[in-house]
């Protein structure tokens, strides 16, 4: 899923229909006319009919006036059906957020442990050269 995507056209794709839902729903208190609809969402006068009478019949949209002769369309938000996509969006809205946290508190600890590590390998490091160094100098004392 790319940042641009929705939460509804990355659970139920990108279909005409998905596009639509996702577009009324990104406006819930809008109420759209059959060309509003084309050029906000980018699909054919034909198309957006065609949508427009599924979603109808699915009671997933309602006709909610006139503008002039042209019906205008809005969410209906009484619907069970957008009621459980925007349910199944925020879960995984919420699945996504909680994945991110915990990603970023491992990596944190990951870190932690790496740091842990190079210190420990610096301290070794040291160690070893301070022991060739108490070496050469015990070799250095005149035997007696």
């Amino acid at each position: 899923m790319t940042e641009a995507e929705s939460g509804i056209i990355a659970l139920y794709g990108d279909s005409p229909r998905m596009k639509m839902v996702d577009f009324f729903m990104t406006f819930p208190k809008n109420e759209f006319t059959v060309p509003e609809l084309v050029e906000g969402i980018g699909m054919s006068r034909t198309t957006a009919f065609k949508e427009i009478d599924k979603l109808l019949a699915n009671d997933m949209i309602l006709q909610s006036g006139n503008v002039g002769k042209s019906p205008t369309y809005k969410i209906n938000k009484n619907s069970s059906i957008i009621y459980l996509m925007q349910k199944m969006v925020s879960l995984r809205s919420k699945t996504a957020a909680t994945s991110q946290i915990r990603n970023r508190t491992l990596n944190a600890l990951l870190r932690k442990q790496l740091e842990t590590i190079d210190q420990l390998y610096n301290r070794e490091t040291m160690l070893k050269t301070e022991l060739k160094l108490t070496r050469t100098m015990i070799n250095e004392i005149p035997a007696q």
